[in-house]
């Protein structure tokens, strides 16, 4: 088969990719902008013969007929559930190098324990998602396993991460979230004083100056 002027294609006849064997070429797919796809006609292992873009092989997008998706396909009735969607993303954040955040999970060792690679057994160990809470690894370099993972509110969250800066004042050390809470500053004011060089006392002991007073003291008269 021809191939369009400039078309650089790879020969892709023999590869493997999941349960696709790739046969022989098939006709170009042009898309809606006019663009020009190679495609190639590929068996499956079930037996279905199946035409894909060298793109999607390429990527390793399509591993299938689309039979793979059927047998994967969730049969606990529960798809559209939260704690199932929490599941899903657990395990992308840990194995999918494209997933955002990715860097701080699988790119840095953190996995899925093999338990939790069933959708039913992750359910019987952390039951339904309480609402307003995420799920969160108590120990943040070991792995998503039973024993290491609760259910935590996003401040509980915030204060656990492995790159919080922490704070002591009178001899309690909190992170700056946690003393946002207490001295009721919040921690981008808190944030913004240590920025400005404040000292930690004086970060933590001077109230918040009301917007208006602030506007009346930039353009009080000299």
């Amino acid at each position: 088969m021809s191939k369009p002027r400039g078309m650089t294609i790879k020969n892709r006849e023999g590869q493997r990719n999941g349960r696709l064997t790739v046969l022989q070429r098939a006709a170009n797919k042009v898309e809606p902008s006019g663009a020009i796809r190679a495609q190639w006609l590929c068996r499956c292992d079930c037996g279905n013969e199946v035409v894909v873009t060298g793109h999607a092989l390429g990527k390793g997008h399509t591993k299938s007929c689309g039979c793979l998706n059927r047998e994967n396909a969730p049969k606990h009735g529960m798809a559209r559930a939260r704690i199932y969607r929490v599941w899903v993303h657990m395990r992308q954040r840990c194995e999918n190098p494209h997933y955002t955040h990715y860097d701080r999970y699988g790119g840095r060792g953190i996995a899925v324990c093999e338990r939790w690679q069933s959708f039913e057994n992750f359910y019987a160990d952390m039951g339904g998602c309480p609402l307003g809470m995420t799920l969160d690894r108590e120990d943040n370099d070991r792995d998503y396993e039973p024993g290491n993972c609760r259910w935590a509110t996003r401040v509980e969250q915030s204060n656990n991460r492995a790159n919080n800066v922490h704070m002591t004042y009178k001899g309690q050390t909190k992170t700056l979230a946690e003393w946002g809470l207490v001295t009721g500053l919040g921690k981008s004011v808190i944030i913004g004083r240590l920025a400005s060089g404040w000292s930690i006392e004086r970060v933590l002991t001077e109230p918040l100056v009301p917007r208006h007073e602030r506007t009346r003291h930039l353009h009080k008269p000299r």
